[in-house]
């Protein structure tokens, strides 16, 4: 290796060549592309590289300590271009290697200058002299080592003006980056890239186009109309003929155009980087990139449509919003609805309303800070002036909102289509429902109302769902009770129905039933009638209980009872009820902790059929089952109903059940009486065990035997109803 010492040279002696005489160089590596004129010295790039060669301490003073340097040089002379690499510098840094494969070499370049190359007999005593070039294939793998406080290096060429040279880095020791310097040798640029991604080197005769853009205003607001003027841009050798506009940086190309000067709106503030990529006459780019801050909307124009749906001939209601946060002069409102409908404008916010154009203009300046509102009416065509049009069908209301103080024009956001049919939703009938106001008036619809549920409209809603009736301009739809629920959520929560509901926690909603029968053990008894003739024992009484952890809008049961099994409501907590289907809705909110009770009573047909049993001790009674299902209509929930379900059906009488019952003045059964035994019905079951007759209207075989009249005793002398078990005896499993 060459060791080298400083070299005073004079620094006169170095001058620039100027850069549009040979071309265009440029370095680039992965998204880095960069422009690098070539260092222009006073000497030969041999002798610029080693200054006095032999072995003395030198050193090249562009050189870095811990960094491979690259730059291109142009000798004073010949003009000859080459390439320059230097590793570390000399007097200072660690030892290391480097290896980097050149590849696409310009047709007769070659090293001119191998650092270390023709000192072999050095090595056997500095083996850090042991550079490698190898030439193959078209391409070069470069092996430079270094000792401490050294440099290393070579110069390639000469380049000519036209090539491309890509350097593929290699393994690297002791080298922290690479820098490529470029312009004036005396106070080089320095480009700082990776030592692991291939470079690019190249030169081209052809100059890229040299951007130039101003904004117009300079400081944009959002929403107002920006002019992007690049007709500074220049092309030193030829000519733009393209324009390609990415407006946020994001890489997508917004805009291209053949003009030098576009417009563009930003919809929201914030920062962005414009990117600006010019195309000359011969394909060569130039992509220039320049950051903008556009300020937070100040100036808004919503528009709400009070329906999504409209009917023929009915009128709907519009309403444009107009916010400011700075003074506005020469502000209009230009809405666009279908051609020929009637407008009705209802408040004008201060404007003048030209109704052919469907025009605003505000005569006055609107302040900072205030707000105008715009409210129409839009009146549908009728159904015969449709005809020629299918319904359903969409149509759109567009508008423009400007101002000539500043200067600028956007669209009006917020609602903007919406469909024309011949019917609406049931939940948008709902919306704009205006109940009768007297018996024997008809509910109508207004859809100039807004789409929020009020109070009496969910009240009207949960009557036509109570009584099964058609809600009016729906088609004859009727409310389901899962609708009702959702109508309630919405009201109960103040959405508008064109938008989600609000998100809410999930609820452990649980619903309970229990099952009172006329003989806690013996069911539901058919056949039986008091002393004027009355059904008697085939009624029973349900509860159910509903509870929630978390608040819920709308909660609706729906139970199932066998067909023809009569339902009637004792308390509904609230809860509506709809007979026939045996359904309640409960159409406010479900407080988190809150218990609802349901109880009503069911009465079995005297006529059913209870299928034969078999004998005690353990008979299994003919036996039907009652479901049902409670849920909510936000958040949306759906739970069994738990607890109690099966009713037991029997036409006869267990023997002691019937001795409870046994009026003994009347010498008969009355299922009135309670579930403990008196002494007088004792004597009366003795006499049947004694006679060893049937017990009137009790299950076969009917007969008071002497284990039947021990309990009968053991009951009364207890005190203890007749379906619970008698103290200090456990249970048995067929006990009822």
């Amino acid at each position: 290796m060459v060791r080298k010492t400083s070299l005073w040279f004079l620094v006169s002696l170095m001058v620039a060549v100027p850069l549009s005489a040979q071309g265009y160089f440029q370095v680039t590596q992965g998204a880095v592309k960069a422009a690098i004129p070539p260092l222009g010295g006073a000497k030969a790039a041999a002798e610029f590289y080693a200054y006095d060669g032999g072995l003395s301490r030198s050193g090249n003073e562009l050189a870095e300590t811990g960094n491979l340097v690259l730059f291109l040089y142009r000798e004073p002379t010949t003009q000859d271009l080459y390439l320059f690499f230097i590793v570390n510098k000399a007097d200072t840094g660690a030892g290391g290697n480097v290896r980097l494969t050149l590849t696409d070499l310009p047709i007769g370049a070659d090293f001119v200058v191998k650092d270390d190359e023709g000192f072999p007999l050095f090595a056997i005593f500095l083996p850090e002299l042991n550079d490698e070039y190898v030439l193959a294939n078209g391409e070069y793998q470069i092996l430079w080592t270094w000792g401490a406080n050294s440099t290393d290096g070579g110069v390639f060429g000469p380049l000519g003006e036209e090539f491309r040279i890509t350097l593929t880095p290699g393994a690297f020791s002791g080298v922290q980056r690479i820098v490529v310097k470029s312009g004036n040798i005396n106070a080089p640029t320095r480009l700082e890239l990776n030592t692991t991604e291939p470079i690019v080197i190249q030169g081209m005769t052809n100059q890229p186009p040299v951007a130039n853009l101003v904004l117009s205003p300079a400081a944009p607001r959002a929403r107002q109309q920006v002019t992007f003027d690049a007709s500074g841009s220049v092309d030193p050798d030829g000519s733009i003929v393209r324009y390609r506009w990415d407006f946020n940086g994001d890489g997508v190309v917004d805009l291209e155009s053949t003009e030098p000067t576009v417009k563009y709106a930003y919809l929201t503030g914030g920062s962005y980087t414009i990117r600006l990529t010019l195309v000359d006459n011969t394909g060569m780019e130039t992509t220039y990139s320049m950051p903008v801050f556009v300020s937070l909307v100040t100036v808004t124009a919503v528009r709400s449509i009070s329906t999504t749906t409209a009917l023929p001939g009915y009128a709907f209601r519009v309403q444009v919003r107009i916010h400011t946060d700075q003074d506005l002069a020469g502000a209009g409102l230009d809405e666009n609805p279908p051609v020929g409908w009637e407008i009705t404008p209802v408040a004008n916010g201060g404007a003048i309303f030209k109704r052919a154009e469907v025009q605003w203009v505000f005569l006055e300046p609107i302040k900072a800070g205030t707000e105008r509102v715009i409210i129409y009416d839009v009146t549908v065509p009728e159904v015969e002036l449709l005809a020629s049009i299918r319904l359903p069908q969409q149509f759109c209301i567009t508008g423009i909102f400007q101002a000539k103080v500043p200067d600028f024009e956007f669209e009006v956001a917020g609602e903007s289509c919406f469909l024309v049919n011949d019917c609406l939703s049931v939940l948008e009938a709902v919306a704009h429902l205006v109940p009768a106001a007297m018996p024997g008036e008809e509910d109508r619809v207004d859809l100039r109302l807004s789409e929020a549920i009020t109070a009496d409209q969910l009240a009207r809603a949960t009557e036509l769902w109570r009584t099964d009736r058609p809600v009016v301009k729906a088609c004859g739809e009727r409310i389901s009770l899962h609708m009702l629920k959702l109508i309630a959520a919405y009201s109960l929560s103040c959405t508008a129905i064109d938008q989600p509901l609000p998100t809410m926690a999930p609820a452990n909603l649980q619903a309970q039933r229990w099952i009172i029968t006329p003989i806690p053990c013996e069911g539901v008894v058919i056949g039986f009638y008091d002393s004027a003739g009355n059904v008697v024992g085939n009624r029973f009484t349900v509860k159910v209980e509903i509870t929630t952890d978390r608040d819920v809008y709308g909660v609706g049961l729906d139970e199932d009872l066998p067909i023809g099994w009569r339902v009637t409501p004792i308390q509904n907590d609230g809860f509506t009820y709809k007979p026939g289907v045996d359904q309640w809705a409960f159409t406010g909110t479900l407080k988190a902790g809150q218990t609802k009770t349901i109880i009503y009573q069911v009465e079995v047909p005297p006529t059913v059929t209870v299928e034969t049993t078999p004998p005690d001790p353990c008979k299994v009674l003919s036996s039907e089952t009652v479901v049902g299902r409670a849920d909510s209509g936000h958040p949306c929930l759906e739970v069994e109903v738990t607890g109690a379900s099966r009713v037991d059906l029997t036409d006869c009488l267990n023997v002691i059940v019937a001795i409870s019952r046994w009026d003994v003045v009347r010498d008969t059964i009355d299922l009135s009486l309670s579930d403990k035994i008196t002494f007088p019905q004792v004597q009366r079951a003795i006499a049947f065990w004694l006679e060893g007759t049937k017990v009137p209207r009790t299950c076969a075989p009917g007969i008071v035997d002497y284990e039947t009249m021990k309990t009968i005793i053991a009951l009364w002398l207890t005190g203890t109803p007749i379906c619970e078990v008698l103290p200090g005896r456990a249970p048995g499993v067929c006990d009822r």
